[in-house]
């Protein structure tokens, strides 16, 4: 197994570690910013247009992490395969 297989086999598990990140500190901030918990989908108590607005920027925030991760672990990957086969010639 080469490094650019264990880079594509990691990197939903590196995706999912970094949008749990995302939503503590989104969590966090909010909870700072205005002095509440973030709103839930199933708290009725909660304004309609608070739990849109929270779940739309949890969703943006998981959208770039993953479109960042992604995007970071296919260079890796890329990087990876080509030392890969610069070792391979090396060896021939």
């Amino acid at each position: 197994m080469t490094g650019a297989d264990v880079l594509k086999i990691t990197a939903p598990l590196i995706a999912m570690g970094g949008i749990w990140v995302a939503r503590k500190v989104l969590s966090g901030g909010y909870e700072m910013a205005t002095g509440n918990q973030p709103p839930q989908p199933e708290d009725l108590d909660a304004p309609m247009g608070r739990v849109i607005v929270f779940a739309a920027g949890a969703a943006v925030v998981a959208a770039v992490v993953n479109t960042v991760v992604t995007r970071q672990v296919a260079k890796a990957t890329v990087r990876a395969e080509a030392q890969s086969d610069l070792t391979h010639l090396e060896t021939v």
